[in-house]
C-alpha cells in the first residue's frame, strides 16, 4: 500500500485499529452521509441519493488518488462501500475494497495490502436490496403507521412470520429411495415446510449425484451452530461477538441472512470464550449431493463423510423402483433452537439486525431460549396479511435477491419482479 493511500472506514473501532497498524491517514467517515432520495429510484431502478451530511460529503469529494474503504465483509457495510464510489465515480480518484475480516495486526496489514478493486456484483446487490427495502417500505410502512405500529423492516417481518410458524403444526414431505432419505427443497435449496398436510406424490425422478469437498458441519451456517442451545439474550450475545471481533479474538461473526458475498466462516483467534466455546471443530470431509427432480417436485440428500475414514455408503445411490414417500409431522415449538434449525434449513444464518430489531419493537420477547410473540407482534402480523404480503412473498424476495450475486445482468430483471410481487 503506497503511503499516499487514505484509508476510509465507518466505525470508530476500525479506524482505531487501523490507525495502530499503518501511518496512512486513516478517515472515518458517517455511512450515511448521503442517502436515498424520494422515491430514491427512477422507472429503471437507478437509485437516486440526496445529500444527509454535506460535511462529510464534501471530505468524500476531496479526496484525490487511491484510495481504500476498510469495512468489515459482505452486505452489512456494502452501503458505504457503495456510497464512496457512488461519490467518487466521477473524481481522480481509484476506490479500492479490503474487506476486514479480523483486527489481528498482520491481518489488517495484509487486507490492506491485497486491497481490489470494488467488485460491481457486490456493488449491485448492495443496490437492488437498497431498493427492495424501499420498494417494501413504500408498500408496508404506510399500513403499519395507519395502525400505529413499528414498521422493523422486511426482513424483520419474515422473521416475525418464521416464529409465528414455529408455533404452527406442520408437516415435511421425505423421500425414500431404499436407505436414501431426501427432504423436500424448494428451488432455491430451503426445506419446505407445509402448514396443511401435503399431497403424496408419485411418479419417476431424474437422479443427479455429485460430490466435493468440504468440511463438517456446515462452516457456512457457523453462527447458527453457536448458538444452539444459548439461552442468553441476543441483543447481549451480538455485543459479545461483536466485542471478540473488535478485540481480535475472532474473525467477523456476522452475515448477510442469505447467502454470503465475501464472507468467511467464523474462526476464533484466542481463547474461547462466550458463545464462541460452542463454535464446532471443523473436520475435513467429502459431501455427497443428489438432486431428485420431476416435472412438479425437486428434492434432495446431502451426507458428509469423513476423509480419515475409508468411504462408507451411508447414503447409497438409489434405484427408481425403491420409491417411497413419507410424510413427517412437526411438533410446534416456539425457541431459539427450532428457529434455528428451521433457518438452517433454508440454508440462512441469523440475520441479527433483523431479529433484534423484533426484540426493540417490542413485537417478540426472549426467555431463555423461548420466543414469545407478543400482542404487537400479532397486530403487525394481522397488519402484513392486511397488504396482501405472505411470508411467501417475503422468502421469495429474499431469494430472487440471491440471483444477482450470479448473474449481474439480472439486476434490472430482479427488481421488476420483486415490484410485480408487491402489487396489490
Amino acid at each position: 500500500m503506497d503511503s499516499a493511500t487514505t484509508v476510509l472506514t465507518d466505525r470508530e473501532e476500525l479506524a482505531t485499529a487501523i490507525k495502530a497498524c499503518v501511518a496512512n491517514v486513516v478517515l472515518q467517515v458517517d455511512p450515511h452521509f448521503i442517502d436515498l432520495a424520494e422515491p430514491g429510484f427512477t422507472k429503471e431502478f437507478e437509485p437516486q441519493f440526496r445529500i444527509v451530511n454535506p460535511k462529510a460529503e464534501r471530505t468524500i469529494r476531496a479526496l484525490r488518488g487511491e484510495v481504500i474503504c476498510a469495512v468489515p465483509p459482505g452486505l452489512k457495510s456494502g452501503n458505504f462501500l457503495y456510497h464512496v464510489a457512488h461519490t467518487l465515480q466521477d473524481r481522480p480518484t481509484a476506490v479500492l475494497h479490503a474487506p476486514l475480516h479480523s483486527l489481528r495486526p498482520a491481518d489488517i496489514r495484509h487486507s490492506l495490502d491485497t486491497a481490489e478493486h470494488v467488485n460491481p456484483w457486490l456493488l449491485t446487490s448492495v443496490v437492488a436490496r437498497r431498493l427492495t427495502e424501499r420498494l417494501l417500505g413504500l408498500r408496508l410502512a404506510p399500513q403499519f403507521a395507519a395502525k400505529s405500529l413499528p414498521y422493523t423492516g422486511w426482513q424483520s417481518l419474515f422473521y416475525l412470520c418464521l416464529v409465528s410458524g414455529l408455533g404452527r403444526p406442520s408437516w415435511t414431505r421425505t423421500l425414500r429411495f431404499g436407505e436414501c432419505k431426501a427432504p423436500e427443497i424448494d428451488s432455491f435449496g430451503g426445506i419446505i415446510y407445509h402448514h396443511t398436510y401435503p399431497s403424496r406424490i408419485t411418479g419417476e425422478f431424474a437422479v443427479t449425484h455429485k460430490e466435493m469437498e468440504s468440511e463438517y458441519p456446515d462452516p457456512r451456517l457457523g453462527l447458527n451452530h453457536i448458538l444452539r442451545g444459548a439461552k442468553d439474550r441476543l441483543d447481549g450475545v451480538c455485543e459479545s461477538l461483536q466485542r471478540a471481533y473488535f478485540l481480535g479474538g475472532c474473525s467477523w461473526p456476522f452475515s448477510y441472512g442469505g447467502v454470503p458475498f465475501g464472507e468467511r466462516p467464523i474462526e476464533a483467534y484466542t481463547g474461547l470464550t462466550g458463545v464462541l466455546q460452542n463454535l464446532p471443530a471443523l473436520k475435513p470431509s467429502r459431501k455427497v449431493v443428489r438432486l431428485y427432480r420431476n416435472s412438479r417436485v425437486l428434492f434432495r440428500s446431502v451426507s458428509s463423510y469423513p476423509k480419515t475414514k475409508a468411504f462408507v455408503p451411508e447414503n447409497p445411490m438409489p434405484g427408481k423402483s425403491q420409491v417411497k414417500i413419507t410424510i413427517d409431522p412437526r411438533v410446534p415449538r416456539t425457541t431459539l433452537d427450532s428457529l434455528l434449525e428451521r433457518l438452517s434449513g433454508f440454508h440462512l444464518n441469523l440475520d441479527f439486525p433483523s431479529i433484534l430489531k423484533l426484540f426493540t419493537s417490542d413485537c417478540v420477547q426472549q426467555e431463555g431460549n423461548q420466543l414469545t410473540i407478543t400482542k404487537k407482534g400479532d397486530s403487525a402480523l394481522q397488519c402484513l396479511k392486511e397488504t396482501g404480503i405472505s411470508e411467501h412473498h417475503l422468502y421469495l424476495v429474499l431469494r430472487v435477491l440471491e440471483s444477482i450475486q450470479t448473474d449481474e445482468a439480472s439486476y434490472s430483471d430482479v427488481l421488476a419482479q420483486i415490484a410485480k410481487t408487491l402489487q396489490p
